[in-house]
């Protein structure tokens, strides 16, 4: 029975500790091939299509993509393969 207790409390602590590893992350790419007024409604969806990502903000006049995502779901070489593999090369800025 020590054991079962044991373990519980095992299970227990690794879901509480496990929510708090996951950091919600912020890039920006640069992004090739936007030159017309629906290629950002593609670059959007490619991103969103990413598993963790939360929002995706647009400014098409500086072809940037700004992803706010969660770094344990995915990460930036994702990022920038989904929209790249819409035919819009991404290439994450430094900040």
């Amino acid at each position: 029975m020590t054991r079962a207790i044991a373990c519980g409390l095992v299970a227990v602590s690794l879901m509480v500790w496990w929510p708090a590893v996951a950091a919600e992350r912020s890039v920006t790419f640069k992004v090739d091939n936007m030159t017309c007024s629906l290629c950002h409604i593609t670059v959007q969806k490619a991103f969103e299509t990413v598993a963790g990502v939360r929002e995706v903000r647009i400014e098409r006049r500086r072809s940037t993509a700004t992803i706010v995502y969660d770094d344990v779901t995915t990460n930036v070489a994702e990022l920038a393969a989904a929209s790249t593999n819409a035919g819009y090369p991404a290439t994450a800025i430094a900040q």
